[in-house]
């Protein structure tokens, strides 16, 4: 992680000017987990439909990011692709990533160890890691070439050691129940809006199977 981190700096795929942060050709900025804290709150406050739209927001994030990944880094195949799209997100501070599996146009099966978002709440009794589960699903989607969604199955909230996600495809989400998709994912809305952001980027969402 930290070599992909010396890489993208040396690079200039990671730079610092004046008052800017530029990665992969996007503008970038840190920003104090206790606000996203905010943001989820408010989230949880408002039901399903507020999870997926901060959800949708990391889908963006992740989308946009591993765009221009690939395209900067000449990521062909499926395993590289994966592998520093994991790193990424683990150079942003969201946890130590441990997979557990993975097949192609399929899923993604993972741990995010010591989550330090998730750790803020500790202890808790809901999920929380609704952004970052955007950020895994908009990213995995460019990886595994397909529309991925993201489930929490574990939460470090409850826990207090790790999160269990799972970066699945629609036919994988179709097995499951429908209460607890329902719970964090409103696909009818997210749908319209993943569409609309892989338009934007000038991707067709037929492909995607969008």
């Amino acid at each position: 992680m930290y070599g992909l981190l010396s890489k993208l700096i040396m690079t200039g795929k990671l730079k610092f000017g004046p008052g800017e942060i530029t990665a992969f050709k996007d503008p970038f900025c840190l920003i104090d987990l206790y606000s996203l804290k905010k943001m989820t709150d408010d989230a949880i406050l408002g039901g399903p439909k507020e999870i997926s739209r901060l959800y949708f927001y990391g889908w963006v994030f992740g989308y946009r990011t591993t765009k221009n990944m690939i395209k900067i880094l000449n990521l062909r195949k499926f395993e590289e692709r994966y592998k520093v799209a994991m790193d990424v997100i683990g150079l942003l501070g969201f946890g130590d990533y441990k997979t557990l599996s993975f097949k192609r146009a399929d899923h993604a099966k993972f741990r995010l160890l010591k989550n330090p978002f998730s750790l803020l709440y500790h202890p808790y009794d809901k999920f929380v890691c609704h952004y970052i589960r955007g950020m895994e699903a908009g990213g995995g989607t460019l990886v595994h070439e397909i529309l991925i969604n993201n489930l929490e199955f574990e939460c470090g909230a409850i826990n207090g050691h790790y999160c269990y996600h799972e970066n699945l495809s629609q036919e994988n989400i179709d097995k499951l129940d429908k209460k607890f998709v329902s719970e964090q994912l409103d696909l009818q809305y997210l749908k319209k809006r993943q569409r609309e952001v892989v338009e934007e980027a000038g991707d067709d969402p037929s492909a995607l199977g969008l």
